[in-house]
């Protein structure tokens, strides 16, 4: 009864991830299934009792023995493991090598599939988003090919498009045109350039200003300590590619190196959330939002109200 969402939808720090799984296509598949326990089954089984019989007494936020792992490979395999075609007409649509025969792909398969069970309408909204360098660079993207080959097909992303007018004949000899008329392109379009030697344009299907933008600052090596002066001022930037702030709370969850010990952070925080000026602090939106990315302001002002002078 413990492994199932029901019963872990009890906790606070999961409610989220059960309310999501309720409406997945995954809805009848017990946590446990997917989310295996590296310690064991054993192990696994013991955590589950554990924590129902604590749980009868109060539920805090999170479980105390159990372990909800990163689901593997053999954990998907052991209901996917036929979900493989070598018929054109179903790799059609991802004709990567990835996705030919599953059995043989030595990635986890939430490596690609990081949004199944819990934020399966992802799936569907980012395949209509613009196909950037920033995608190519993950793994999901590349299959087992260098991103380099990726412009291959997706020529909109590189810089020289007039190359593609002599190599893409080579491109669609090997591959075929259904690829290129799956999403991309028409015949009429093939037509026009080929009768009139006018390349069509295809507009939402081009790496736009905005889209080129990002990319330039996503690839560069600072981009994660600086990535938040993009996101606090406006984050639906961020929302337009990542599935939610879920994705954020993964890394911001973990306690950062900047906050120094405990022991003094009490005292040390101020400066960082509010402007001080000898005795005086002013407060400063910017650095406020800083802080509301991982801290509720309930959290705050339930330390804060306790005492006059920091209200």
């Amino acid at each position: 009864a413990s492994a199932q969402p029901g019963f872990l939808a009890g906790y606070t720090g999961l409610e989220d991830n059960a309310e999501s799984l309720r409406v997945s296509a995954h809805k009848d598949v017990a946590c446990t299934d997917c989310h295996g326990d590296r310690r064991g089954d054993l192990a696994q089984e013991v955590s589950l009792v554990g924590d129902f019989y604590r749980g009868l007494v109060r539920k805090p936020a999170d479980p105390l023995f159990v372990r909800l792992e990163r689901p593997t490979r053999a954990a998907c395999l052991g209901c996917h493991s036929e979900d493989w075609s070598d018929e054109a007409s179903r790799t059609l649509k991802i004709p990567h090598p990835a996705h030919l025969r599953v059995a043989d792909e030595p990635r986890e398969c939430v490596d690609c599939h990081k949004w199944t069970a819990h934020e399966e309408e992802y799936i569907e909204r980012h395949k209509e988003m613009p196909f950037s360098a920033v995608c190519a660079s993950f793994g999901c993207h590349v299959g087992t090919k260098q991103p380099a080959d990726c412009f291959t097909c997706h020529h909109v992303l590189t810089d020289a498009q007039r190359t593609w007018r002599t190599t893409h004949e080579k491109t669609v000899r090997e591959r075929g045109q259904n690829g290129c008329l799956e999403k991309c392109h028409t015949v009429d379009q093939c037509v026009t350039c080929h009768t009139t030697g006018q390349m069509p344009r295809i507009e939402s299907r081009l790496v736009t200003a905005s889209v080129k933008a990002i990319d330039d600052k996503h690839i560069k090596k600072d981009w994660i300590e600086k990535h938040g002066d993009v996101a606090l001022p406006d984050q639906k930037v961020c929302l337009a590619c990542h599935v939610s702030l879920d994705e954020c709370k993964e890394c911001h969850e973990i306690r950062p190196e900047f906050h120094g010990a405990k022991s003094t952070w009490l005292n040390k925080h101020k400066t960082l959330a509010a402007d001080v000026d000898g005795d005086e602090v002013v407060e400063n939106p910017a650095k406020e939002a800083r802080c509301l990315v991982c801290h509720e302001r309930d959290w705050c002002e339930e330390c804060h109200d306790q005492f006059e002078e920091m209200r």
